[in-house]
């Protein structure tokens, strides 16, 4: 290569940041620290194939084109539950770390649960059985006369915009991935006393946030089933969609009328509210930005952003529904970097 034709050049980015690049004859080469910093990729290189790629995230996007109410939670097996913020109890049941102590946390002993179910439909291994029917017992006997599992803790959901949650409380998302747990239970065991204790949950799901349940409702019609019952609502949309998940399994595990009534009617409401959470090139975490006077946006992270994309996928495999479709082109398109 001719020396003569290759120059140092001065690179600027959004006119904050600069370095220093390359002009090799024609092309213009920018430093990857500059790409990384300004447009906030992650970059990840294969020493194999000496292949350098660049990404918005590197989290995986599993696909999931069918959802199977007996089988593998949303490929479940390829998390890690134990690697999280958690302790056990002698019991071998998992208690969240938080600042302010250690507390069973419904949804993620759940997931804890649906890891090891899902492990065990992969490799038949009865340690993993052993594990989520302990959590399945667990749901069984720590069920409270309202038919749930309440968080004991206070939490402050946007401290910035609403009201802090006093224990004890509620949560969809805990409601709705218990029913996954105890119904998985059902299949596996034919022992109807999960399928008993996940039916008494519902009642939660028809109790307004007001009364210490999950219920909000939307344009003053349309249910939706809060992860944070929050006043104003705060519209969480995974939990939100979590919850749906779990009324559907519950459907199909007994052929209730009442689980289906509330899945159909929090799918009514999805597909309604569906484009409130579309920023364009992520989405939304919540609506809170909209209930109350915060002005902007809780932008999921790409983590939560990819997980909207997995339930939605999953929904979107029972309903089958062209709208619907079109949010998942739109929202896996974001990783690339489509701007819409």
């Amino acid at each position: 290569m001719d020396s003569n034709s290759v120059h140092t050049i001065k690179v600027t980015l959004h006119d904050e940041l600069e370095g220093n690049g390359k002009r090799i004859d024609d092309e213009l080469y920018i430093p990857i620290s500059l790409i990384e910093k300004g447009c906030h990729l992650e970059q990840q290189w294969n020493e194999k194939t000496q292949t350098l790629g660049l990404k918005l995230t590197n989290a995986n996007v599993f696909d999931i084109t069918h959802y199977d109410s007996k089988g593998n939670y949303l490929h479940y097996d390829k998390i890690k539950v134990e690697n999280w913020h958690v302790t056990f109890t002698p019991e071998g049941i998992p208690k969240t770390i938080y600042p302010h102590g250690a507390y069973f946390n419904p949804s993620t002993i759940a997931q804890y649960g649906l890891q090891h179910y899902s492990l065990y439909l992969k490799t038949n291994d009865v340690s993993s059985k052993n594990k989520f029917l302990r959590v399945a017992d667990w749901f069984v006997n720590h069920q409270d006369s309202r038919g749930g599992w309440a968080y004991q803790f206070d939490h402050d959901f946007f401290p910035k915009r609403l009201n802090k949650l006093k224990g004890p409380w509620y949560s969809a998302i805990g409601l709705g991935m218990a029913m996954s747990v105890l119904s998985r239970a059902f299949y596996l065991t034919k022992n109807r006393k999960y399928r008993s204790y996940a039916l008494q949950a519902k009642m939660l799901f028809k109790t307004p946030s007001a009364g210490n349940g999950v219920l909000a409702k939307f344009e003053s019609n349309y249910l939706f089933y809060e992860e944070c019952p929050t006043d104003p609502p705060s519209y969480v949309l995974n939990g939100f969609m979590f919850s749906l998940i779990g009324l559907y399994d519950l459907f199909k595990a007994t052929n209730n009328n009442e689980a289906k009534w509330l899945y159909d009617r929090g799918i009514v409401t999805l597909k309604r509210m569906l484009p409130l959470y579309d920023l364009g090139n992520r989405t939304a975490y919540d609506l809170t930005h909209y209930t109350t006077n915060g002005g902007y946006p809780n932008v999921a992270t790409w983590g939560y952003h990819i997980g909207h994309i997995h339930l939605l996928a999953a929904l979107n495999s029972i309903e089958n529904d062209p709208n619907m479709n079109e949010t998942l082109t739109r929202w896996k398109g974001y990783l690339k970097g489509k701007v819409c």
